[in-house]
């Protein structure tokens, strides 16, 4: 899995947040701007375009690159207002999605595909070849929500933050073992 690793981090004002490091958005911003200025930098004599078929590999890269550091992904946990706040999206443009704490059950890690009591979905291909662990939280209506996905050697990395959020937002926690 290549991506990067939501950073649990307990906020001055006491609230909890699981985001994306500051320092894997600046490198991916660094990078962005070193592809743009490195085309800009060594385009033809007398100002040439650097939108021509050649660059068209680094433009794409550059641009995946500036969108990743412009990505934003967020779960904040506010004890004091008793909710849980989800945003994701481009910089401003990102959705808010606000949950109160009586609306879940628990705090669950375990294997990506289990459905509530243990039970596996047919995970077919790579899926279900790899063991990937999620950290969860699921809902009293039954629905799960995904916070992280871990792989098999990070999952005591997903038991603390589990833990971590669960004693915060004084919620059950259920750590599903390898079945």
């Amino acid at each position: 899995m290549i991506g990067f690793r939501l950073q649990l981090k307990r906020r001055p004002d006491g609230r909890l947040m699981f985001t994306i490091p500051v320092g894997y958005k600046l490198l991916l911003l660094f990078i962005g701007l070193l592809i743009l200025i490195s085309l800009i930098v060594t385009r033809e004599e007398g100002g040439g375009s650097i939108f021509i078929r050649e660059n068209t590999i680094p433009l794409i890269i550059g641009l995946i690159s500036l969108l990743g550091a412009a990505y934003h992904e967020r779960w904040i946990f506010d004890k004091e207002q008793g909710q849980i706040i989800h945003q994701n999206g481009l910089i401003a443009l990102h959705s808010n999605k606000v949950y109160r704490f009586s609306d879940f059950e628990r705090i669950e890690v375990s294997r990506f595909g289990m459905v509530g009591k243990n039970e596996t979905k047919n995970l077919t291909g790579k899926m279900s070849l790899r063991q990937v662990w999620a950290l969860s939280i699921l809902e009293k209506t039954g629905k799960i929500l995904t916070i992280e996905t871990f792989r098999r050697s990070q999952l005591s990395r997903a038991e603390r933050a589990a833990n971590t959020i669960s004693d915060y937002c004084d919620l059950a926690l259920r750590i599903f073992k390898d079945t």
